[in-house]
């Protein structure tokens, strides 16, 4: 299930009982870090949690923290050095990560500014756009500025699908400063970063965020070896539809664990199923004459993937029947034989090697192991898992 779904399910949970809820947010990454920014956890009064903001390292001081936040109402930054000398791992006192985690946690209230832009996201359909949303995590006002108003941690601001904004917690001017770059930042294609802002009276730090709606992934075929591709595909969040181009009745039972089954045969697919720039597309149905029928109706589509069970020669073969063998630009997007390289044999290895694939291309990776990548892992640090030694070292850095 998709972390932000998940979170909000534990929520809902909570809310249906009355018991209170902060949330603890990874705002900013210095150096190495298991989780990055825009990583949430949820903690309710009593201590349960949902989602991950580590590798188990912070977790269990984070709840004491949230706790706290629970019962005093104000939210409040803490901060993990994560590095660690000889000395420190062997008094049980470091992480060993090697960098600095800022972690904002906050009271989770029905009707916060923060808890509809989660759910708006979820509830985005799969060609619309992101939620954008800029939370403060620190204000430091300018000694030489008159403006003495505070911005606490937690204010807000969020651009809607719609492009409209609304603000909780900072004044027009700073929000109007923050819109610009958290649109800019959007634009660029960024998801996730931590800014400073110049802002009137000071300088504000900033978590920058696009909140995307859940991947769309469309399986044309209904055979068993759909069945672990669309396992592995929900428990990532994805949103999964399995098209039986034989449209058997069946197949609503066979695949039940999808979120929509359509019984569509080759030449009722455009009728039937929606494809949209950010669909990611299998073609699997093991029938040459479905498989090049739904291949064509693809390669015009505006899909964002485009895969094909069976070896090259089959989809070259495709493309020259089809008269689309000139090498054509758009052909980028198609992706034959499917997979990555792993050796994979059993459907569930196949399974595994389309998911991998497919998550690769999103992020505009090529697979691969990263003992052989150059630089760092994330685009912007160089992470390494995260070993759960102890407690690592903690400061309050900001409290509202």
């Amino acid at each position: 299930m998709n972390e932000v779904q998940a979170l909000l399910d534990a929520w809902d949970a909570a809310a249906a009982c009355g018991e209170p809820c902060a949330v603890a947010t990874v705002v900013d990454v210095d150096g190495s870090a298991y989780r990055r920014p825009g990583a949430r956890m949820l903690v309710s009064a009593a201590g349960a949690t949902s989602g991950t903001i580590s590798a188990g390292c912070l977790e269990g001081d984070v709840v004491e923290h949230a706790l706290s936040v629970i019962r005093g109402g104000a939210a409040k930054v803490v901060e993990y050095d994560t590095a660690s000398t000889s000395e420190e791992v062997a008094w049980g006192l470091g992480l060993g990560c090697g960098g600095v985690v800022r972690v904002l946690i906050e009271p989770l209230a029905a009707g916060s500014l923060h808890l509809d832009a989660l759910r708006g996201s979820r509830e985005a359909a799969d060609d619309a756009d992101g939620v954008i949303v800029a939370t403060v995590f620190d204000h430091v006002p300018s000694p030489f500025s008159s403006v003495d108003a505070r911005i606490s941690p937690g204010a807000r601001l969020v651009i809607g699908r719609d492009g409209g904004v609304r603000i909780e917690g900072m004044d027009g001017a700073t929000a109007s400063v923050v819109e610009r770059e958290a649109r800019a930042l959007a634009a660029d294609g960024i998801t996730a970063v931590a800014r400073s802002i110049d802002v009137e009276g000071g300088t504000v730090r900033v978590l920058i965020e696009t909140l995307a709606p859940p991947v769309p992934l469309i399986v044309f075929g209904a055979g068993q070896d759909v069945l672990p591709v669309v396992e592995l595909a929900r428990g990532l969040g994805w949103i999964t539809e399995v098209v039986d181009t034989h449209a058997r009745p069946i197949s609503h039972t066979r695949f039940a664990a999808a979120d929509r089954v359509t019984l569509a045969r080759p030449d009722e697919v455009q009728a039937h199923v929606r494809i949209t720039p950010a669909t990611m597309a299998l073609v699997m149905s093991h029938d040459y004459a479905h498989d090049r029928a739904v291949f064509d109706v693809l390669l015009a589509s505006p899909a964002r993937y485009i895969g094909v069970m069976g070896p090259r020669e089959r989809s070259q073969r495709m493309l020259a029947e089809l008269g689309l063998d000139g090498g054509r630009a758009d052909l980028a997007r198609l992706h034959s034989p499917i997979g990555l390289d792993i050796g994979a044999n059993s459907p569930a290895e196949v399974a595994l090697s389309i998911i991998a694939e497919m998550r690769a291309a999103l992020d505009g990776r090529r697979g691969g192991m990263l003992r052989d990548r150059p630089g760092p892992i994330h685009r912007d640090a160089d992470p390494p898992e995260c070993v759960p030694v102890s407690r690592g070292h903690l400061r309050s850095v900001a409290a509202a």
